[in-house]
């Protein structure tokens, strides 16, 4: 008797040890904000390395900001930013930067972007 259920306790131990459980993976979710209706440059004004951007932005939409040399693909300046009105407006200092050519670019999580050439001198 105490074989059988020795060999009974076994026999469950491994049925359960072969069985194939089925865990639910849960991603995390991450926030994109509102869908962007909206991702342009309204205007750009350079005076000297001072650069004074207006956007047309979605509220609730996140967008970045990025500097990029001409012919690069490494941005040297960018900045994130959640819109909370329909026109935006930053101000970026590049006096940090060198002196050359750069794409100015405004791009929101849905990656729609607008460019704009720069020149620091």
């Amino acid at each position: 008797m105490k074989r059988i259920l020795f060999y009974t306790a076994l026999s469950l131990l491994t049925l359960a040890a072969c069985t194939n459980y089925e865990q639910e993976v849960i991603a995390p979710q991450i926030d994109l904000g509102v869908k962007s209706t909206s991702t342009s440059i309204k205007s750009i004004k350079q005076t000297e390395n001072i650069v004074t951007a207006v956007f047309e932005t979605t509220v609730g939409s996140k967008y970045a900001i990025q500097v990029i040399p001409f012919g690069s693909e490494q941005p040297v300046k960018k900045e994130k930013f959640t819109a909370t009105e329909s026109l935006t407006t930053k101000n970026l200092d590049l006096s940090d930067l060198p002196k050359r050519d750069y794409d100015f670019i405004f791009i929101d999580v849905d990656g729609k972007e607008a460019k704009y050439p720069l020149t620091i001198k």
